[in-house]
């Protein structure tokens, strides 16, 4: 049966391969790229949102398969009993809905279709339901300067920690890959996970505008 392609995957794709450089094959592995992330406070609440290309469906086997793109946005609120909406706009287009409880991250989360926002600070506005409820306005910046690109940073971890990755892969590695940027204290970093058939994981924190691995561990 000849197996269908979406379009957001053929944008992911393109969108992915962007800076790879030719030759780069770690791209062709990789099954979810985190590529921005924006982040804000509004007194004792907290958001994140982030964009990604995963691939679709989810799941650590080792296998890279198609990828849709994501946006994903996580509000930290005092009170986890109520239910919240979200609502932000990005270019000309207005987004938003009901936010899902995680119990076990105990963060509220909605998940979006659409393409990477070019937008250097967006608002959301966070609302909850009932009388006199709160409501939150965070204005959120996107992190990070003069990041490396997705091609950069795998040809600086291939380089660096050639000796690792053929240990545990072999001279070729056939399994998947998954790149996310990450945040702590203003300071932008990747971790880059190598996932292999049997779902054993060798992974990388690195700095994202240089590539320096500062932290590894096997899994």
């Amino acid at each position: 049966m000849k197996k269908i392609i979406p379009a957001t995957f053929v944008v992911a794709v393109a969108l992915l391969f962007f800076g790879c450089g030719k030759g780069n094959e770690l791209c062709e592995l990789v099954s979810e790229y985190r590529s921005a992330v924006y982040t804000a406070e509004s007194g004792d609440a907290a958001l994140q949102a982030y964009y990604s290309q995963k691939e679709y469906p989810y799941a650590a086997d080792g296998v890279a398969a198609a990828m849709t793109s994501c946006f994903e946005v996580q509000a930290t609120l005092p009170d986890n009993t109520l239910t919240y909406t979200v609502s932000f706009r990005c270019g000309e287009k207005s987004f938003g809905g009901e936010m899902s409880y995680d119990s076990v991250r105990q963060v509220f989360c909605f998940s979006q279709s659409m393409e990477e926002p070019s937008e250097e600070t967006m608002t959301f506005t966070v609302t909850a339901e009932g009388e006199n409820a709160p409501a939150y306005t965070f204005e959120a910046k996107k992190a990070g300067k003069d990041l490396l690109t997705l091609g950069e940073l795998l040809s600086r971890i291939d380089e660096n920690k050639k000796s690792e990755l053929e240990q545990f892969g072999g001279k070729q590695f056939g399994g998947e890959i998954y790149v996310r940027l990450m945040v702590q204290d203003e300071k932008c970093y990747y971790y880059v996970g190598f996932i292999d058939r049997s779902g054993k994981c060798l992974s990388f924190l690195a700095d994202a505008q240089t590539g320096e691995v500062l932290a590894t561990k096997s899994s």
